[in-house]
């Protein structure tokens, strides 16, 4: 039974990683394409972007809770076998740690992106008509917006790099 939870743990925590890794990639793909359309606004294209990346970031951030739960269910799955915690060496401890405080601040960046800057960026967008290109200054304050994404979106996909690269140490170090 202990093996089946943890193996039904790891595919969901691995599922959850490689989709949270591949969002932000594919994400980051998509903006640095429309970059390089210019910066007037291409409404259709931008609707199609903007519904895209709205969704990308609620799932980004609905992942790394995924992750974080499956990464705690391990030791649980452990203790609730063995009545103890597993004995660990201080190398798997300090990566477990070091993963569990980079998800931490990923979920913290994405927690910002979510509840407060995509709200204002969609709010934007739609003030913005097929028919007209929009002011000049909302315009201006809509390409500074979405340049916040972009970094906290290449953010999180620094730390899930570095979260998938040190993990193997877990399965080294156990």
């Amino acid at each position: 039974m202990e093996n089946m939870l943890n193996s039904i743990n790891l595919l969901i925590h691995i599922l959850a990683a490689v989709f949270c890794v591949a969002a932000p990639f594919y994400q980051l793909r998509w903006v640095k394409r429309r970059g390089k359309l210019g910066k007037q606004l291409i409404y259709s294209f931008d609707r199609v972007m903007e519904s895209v990346l709205n969704m990308q970031v609620k799932l980004c951030f609905v992942l790394i809770n995924i992750l974080i739960l499956t990464g705690i269910a391990f030791p649980i799955i452990y203790y609730s076998f063995h009545g103890e915690w597993r004995d660990v060496t201080k190398i798997a401890l300090v990566v477990f740690y070091a993963k569990a405080g980079l998800a931490l601040i990923g979920l913290a960046i994405n927690t910002h992106s979510v509840f407060l800057l995509n709200p204002v960026i969609q709010e934007t967008f739609a003030s913005f008509t097929p028919d007209e290109q929009p002011p000049d200054e909302l315009l201006s304050r809509f390409w500074k917006l979405r340049a916040q994404r972009k970094m906290t979106c290449q953010l999180c996909f620094v730390l899930a790099l570095i979260i998938v690269t040190i993990t193997p140490l877990l399965r080294f170090y156990k």
